[in-house]
């Protein structure tokens, strides 16, 4: 019982992070761009593409989501 704690721990420690990472590298590219890009149009888009995304699990596109709707993203980005 122990081992799924610690599993489900790292699980969740892991998506944190990666989300984490997801959201600074979208800001980064954003950033990156000669013209000084909208970081928030960024994000959106690539929170877009990964709601698109026909194979995303229902808990990646339920955070997606919320994170989706946190920015303000335009709903014409999702098909």
């Amino acid at each position: 019982m122990q081992i799924i704690r610690k599993f489900s721990a790292a699980a969740v420690l892991a998506g944190l992070i990666a989300s984490g990472m997801m959201a600074g590298a979208a800001r980064v590219e954003a950033k990156g761009k000669g013209g000084g890009g909208n970081p928030t149009e960024a994000i959106c888009t690539y929170l877009a593409s990964v709601l698109n995304y026909p194979y995303v699990s229902s808990t990646v596109a339920q955070y997606a989501l919320t994170l989706f709707e946190a920015y303000g993203c335009d709903p014409a980005l999702l098909h």
